[in-house]
């Protein structure tokens, strides 16, 4: 049951982002196990990460708001753009995933298992096989298992066609910081 849905989730993924690499995968696992714990180790720099990304963005209240990570939508994306749109407040946003980000979560054998379902889905005959490279997806794997599953960035490609801008939280701080301001908390 637990392999079909992280298998799903990489589907949805793939099926919403045309430009879907498998750097941008890893990405999406690693955040659905480890949340985003990576991204906060000063206060302050993640208060102006924030800030100067959010004065950049054109608000949209087209994109979702809140996109699951997780096979079990434990763990979401909340899209900065729709956000805005919907005049959510920064403050109250950084302090959600500084809260978020502190707990701890996620372990390496998680992950390995997650990369393996997606690299089964890469074989012969499996539904992302004409889709990414099975023996890129492999030695990704092997190189990133080595490193101990670190973070990594989205691909050139992913970037400049979908210009990825979101904060990982866990779904129940989410929650809170929408229904606080009475936002959408829908999950797609």
């Amino acid at each position: 049951m637990a392999d079909e849905a992280v298998a799903a989730l990489i589907l949805r993924h793939v099926q919403r982002y045309v430009a879907l690499d498998i750097l941008d995968v890893y990405k999406l696992l690693h955040q659905g196990v480890f949340g985003a714990g990576h991204a906060v180790s000063n206060q302050r720099a993640a208060r102006e990460w924030l800030e100067k990304e959010c004065e950049k963005l054109k608000p949209n209240a087209a994109e979702p708001l809140l996109e699951s990570v997780h096979p079990y939508d434990e763990i979401v994306r909340l899209n900065l753009r729709p956000y805005l749109a919907q005049r959510g407040n920064l403050r109250k946003l950084l302090d959600a995933f500084i809260r978020s980000a502190a707990q701890p979560r996620g372990d390496p054998e998680t992950m390995a298992h997650w990369w393996e379902i997606f690299h089964r889905m890469t074989l012969a005959g499996n539904p992302l096989a004409n889709r990414f490279s099975e023996r890129t997806v492999a030695l990704i794997g092997r190189t990133r298992a080595a490193e101990k599953w670190s973070a990594t960035q989205h691909s050139p490609p992913y970037d400049q066609m979908h210009k990825p801008a979101y904060r990982v939280l866990d779904l129940i701080t989410a929650r809170e910081l929408l229904e606080a301001q009475k936002l959408d908390t829908k999950v797609v």
